[in-house]
């Protein structure tokens, strides 16, 4: 596999691919970026291994689903946002022995969920990669995976036959990671499909909070907008400007729920992510978020 070495500088800086030892997991660059759900509180995640964390957000799921995915009690669904995750969830439903695994990719609107699609009976778990992690597990381009929900065999060849039939087999969440992890490494092991062009505006993009111009990204990666919008929805499936979008939410996101009421000042906001005033700053959080920032807050129990 490919090991990156990212320079911890300004933003428009170049990473420089310094070695293709096998072995060696690549730059971190997570340590930039945490994307967090609409309600961080109530998620069930688990951090992956060290050599995995480069690209796997978490895992999450319960043996038992009517612990995973459930919303407050009063709620009658759930609003799930742009967290610029994909992720591939099993489901078994244990009554019968019978198995699903969708590929959900890229989403950049909020959607709707039942309150009540978790049922007694089953048991689901899932793996969420990084949008600049997928890429390197899946077995072709990217090109269509914004807002898609498919068949994870579209894009994960070989996931039932080495790693489906053994997490029916399993029954906790240890054993199910460990079962997941061994299958990544080895697909891991086995391609070193990427490019540092892009990987370089992705650190552009993460180090900048997605606060950036196309010309930044430009300098950055040292290709053209033609080329560079190319290569990122071959590797990322969706446009530089989508991606910096998507995640100058995710980090106005962030900092609205961690800070403390006394210490939030939507202004600052407003002007750290150079948004024209509040009003602009309010309508693209809604466009993501499906909620004004206050109303997103108060959903999410802060």
């Amino acid at each position: 596999m490919i090991r990156l070495d990212y320079p911890a500088a300004s933003p428009a800086q170049t990473i420089t691919r310094l070695s293709d030892r096998k072995g060696t997991p690549m730059y971190n660059l997570a340590q930039h970026y945490h994307p967090i759900t609409a309600t961080p509180a109530m998620s069930n995640e688990i951090p992956p291994s060290k050599l995995l964390a480069p690209y796997i957000r978490c895992f999450w799921g319960s043996d038992d689903m009517s612990v995973s995915w459930t919303p407050a009690p009063s709620a009658d669904s759930e609003i799930i946002i742009p967290d610029t995750c994909m992720d591939i969830i099993w489901d078994l439903d244990e009554d019968t022995g019978r198995s699903s695994t969708l590929f959900h990719g890229i989403n950049d609107a909020p959607f709707a969920v039942p309150a009540d699609r978790v049922t007694a009976g089953g048991s689901r778990f899932a793996i969420r990669f990084y949008f600049w992690g997928v890429h390197y597990f899946a077995d072709d381009h990217l090109r269509d995976v914004l807002n898609a929900h498919v068949d994870v065999e579209a894009y994960f060849g070989t996931f039932r036959r080495e790693l489906g039939e053994l997490l029916t087999h399993t029954s906790t969440m240890p054993s199910r990671i460990a079962a997941a992890e061994a299958y990544l490494l080895r697909r891991l092991e086995n391609r070193c499909r990427t490019n540092d062009n892009v990987m370089n505006a992705v650190n552009t993009i993460l180090q900048s909070r997605g606060v950036v111009t196309a010309e930044e990204l430009q300098r950055g990666s040292g290709l053209s907008q033609r080329q560079l919008e190319r290569l990122f929805r071959e590797y990322i499936g969706i446009t530089p400007k989508k991606t910096a979008d998507l995640v100058r939410f995710q980090n106005t996101w962030q900092e609205l729920y961690h800070l403390t009421r006394e210490k939030l000042n939507m202004q600052d906001l407003v002007y750290a992510y150079r948004f024209s005033d509040q009003s602009h700053f309010n309508n693209s959080f809604k466009k993501y978020a499906g909620r004004t920032p206050l109303e997103a807050l108060a959903a999410a129990g802060r």
